[in-house]
């Protein structure tokens, strides 16, 4: 049995040729549609992984944050703050002696500086100790006596004293 020599013939030898010249420009252009898409895959991967990293970082301070708020409302809220105003200044006559209202304001404010840090809870339950301790103690300045009356206690983060004074003889 023979095997007809079809590459001698020309029709065939460009059959041939055009299958080779073929299976190598289909090469070339599948290895460059291959390497476009795997350059897009790399670059929605990266994009999608910049994604996540973000989105876990979110998520982790979110968690972090509910978190401390958690332990806050277990702990209930703290007093951060103290502010203190003198409601009758110009009937002492010291309104505008202000480094005598500095003073008192010091003073006022080493006394009740027990309440900062503590719980709203536990100062309401101590509340009315703050305010004999406030009240019974004669703020002693330069040559004069005050005697100071807590007419307005507000508790919250900042606990706010409203304070009339008077003259102690």
């Amino acid at each position: 049995m023979h095997i007809p020599p079809y590459y001698k013939r020309p029709g065939w030898q460009r059959f041939l040729a055009g299958i080779c010249i073929g299976t190598i420009v289909g090469y070339f252009v599948f290895i460059y549609m291959f390497g476009e898409l795997q350059q897009k895959w790399i670059e929605e991967k990266l994009a999608m992984q910049s994604e996540l990293q973000d989105l876990q970082h979110s998520y982790d301070t979110l968690l972090k944050n509910h978190q401390q708020l958690d332990q806050e409302t277990k702990n209930g809220i703290q007093i951060q703050e103290l502010e203190i105003e003198f409601l009758n200044l110009e009937k002492v006559n010291i309104d505008n002696d202000r480094p005598m209202v500095q003073q008192l304001d010091q003073v006022l404010r080493n006394e009740a500086s027990s309440a900062i840090g503590k719980s709203v809870d536990d100062l309401s339950n101590s509340i009315d100790l703050l305010i004999s301790s406030i009240e019974n103690k004669i703020i002693n300045i330069d040559d004069f006596r005050f005697q100071a009356t807590v007419s307005r206690v507000i508790v919250g983060e900042t606990l706010r004293l409203s304070i009339e004074l008077e003259k102690a003889s």
